[in-house]
C-alpha cells in the first residue's frame, strides 16, 4: 500500500476495477477487497464510477476479434464520493474488518443502482479542459 499512499498524496488517481477479471453476462457480481483495502489504509475516499455497454463485448466469452453486429455505445457515470470515514476509525477498528464492510457496501450501492451521480456531466469536467 505504501505506493498508492505516494501516488494519492501527490494527487494522482487509482483507478481499480474491484470485480476483477472481465465477468460473464448474469452472473452474480462478486468484488475483490483491493480497492476497500488500499482506501482504507490509505485513508482515501472513493468514487465509483460505471461503465456500460449496449453490446457483449470484450466479456469472458466473447473472443476480442468478434465484432458485434452494431456498434457499441458506452456509457460513463460518474457517481458521488464514498467518505471513508463512516467506515473505519484508526484509533478503535482492525483495517481488515473495516475494509470487509466498505466492500458490503460498494457492492450493495451497485447492485442496488442507487448511485447518485456526482454532477460532473461532461467529458471536459473530468479532463480539467
Amino acid at each position: 500500500f505504501p505506493r498508492c499512499q505516494q501516488r494519492l498524496a501527490q494527487g494522482d488517481t487509482i483507478l481499480i476495477f474491484p470485480e476483477g477479471t472481465r465477468t460473464k453476462p448474469g452472473e452474480k457480481m462478486t468484488l475483490q477487497r483491493g480497492a476497500a483495502n488500499i482506501a482504507v489504509r490509505c485513508a482515501s475516499d472513493l468514487r465509483i464510477v460505471t461503465i456500460g455497454c449496449s453490446e457483449h463485448l470484450l466479456d469472458k466469452q466473447s473472443k476480442w476479434y468478434d465484432v458485434p453486429p452494431d456498434r457499441p455505445f458506452f456509457t460513463v457515470e460518474v457517481h458521488g464520493r464514498v467518505e471513508i470515514n463512516k467506515f473505519y476509525d484508526a484509533t478503535s477498528q482492525e483495517p481488515a474488518l473495516a475494509a470487509r464492510q466498505l466492500n458490503r457496501h460498494l457492492l450493495l450501492l451497485l447492485q442496488q443502482g442507487c448511485l447518485p451521480l456526482s454532477g460532473i456531466n461532461n467529458a471536459s469536467a473530468l479532463s480539467g479542459n
